[in-house]
């Protein structure tokens, strides 16, 4: 009896060891696919579901970063299943990047201006920190962007809402002492100055 005992605890030991060795060769084998000449091992499963989870925390990241031109209809629509903060808790959002918003390299500022020197649109906030403009003589205007821009590129055209009778012109210079602001002077062909409706352009 018990030697018979002896046999079956060995028989069990070596069960449990070819379980044990079964086990771990199907731990570490490749799944192949059935429908295509490849195999995938469980660690690059883990490598895979790495980068996927990365991406969704990128792009969670990046709607977030557009929230400023996300609407209240999108965000209700989808809202990243918690991956994305919803636009009400986020001030200012769909109204558009503010200039202090964007990167150098990246600022573009434009103002159209009426004939008498009024801000008719511009890129530019509303209140307290718009841009200006003011006419100091016949044909000369003066555009205070509200930052600095003695660094930039400007540009100014003349525009219409209908084709113009006599084409006009313009050109841009810089304000001495006013980093904030550019002159724009508007003529006709003969080079007499002309009042006139523009648009101001800058680039940093």
């Amino acid at each position: 009896m018990r030697s018979n005992r002896l046999w079956i605890g060995l028989s069990c030991g070596v069960a449990l060891g070819l379980g044990g060795v079964v086990a771990a060769d199907l731990s570490t084998q490749t799944a192949s696919a059935q429908s295509a000449n490849f195999t995938v091992s469980a660690a690059q499963l883990k490598i895979n579901q790495s980068i996927s989870s990365a991406a969704v925390k990128r792009s969670n990241r990046a709607l977030n970063y557009l929230a400023p031109i996300r609407t209240t209809q999108t965000d209700n629509a989808d809202d990243g299943s918690d991956g994305v903060k919803p636009l009400n808790s986020i001030p200012g959002s769909g109204d558009g990047w503010t200039v202090g918003q964007l990167d150098q390299g990246q600022k573009q500022y434009w103002v159209n201006v009426s004939n008498t020197g009024a801000v008719t649109a511009s890129s530019g906030p509303t209140g307290t920190g718009a841009f200006t403009a003011t006419r100091t003589a016949a044909g000369t205007y003066t555009v205070n962007f509200q930052t600095p821009v003695s660094a930039c590129s400007w540009s100014a055209n003349p525009y219409f809402t209908a084709p113009p009778g006599t084409p006009l012109f313009a050109f841009t210079i810089g304000v001495p002492g006013q980093a904030n602001q550019v002159q724009v002077r508007t003529f006709n062909p003969a080079g007499t100055p002309t009042d006139t409706t523009f648009t101001v352009q800058v680039l940093c």
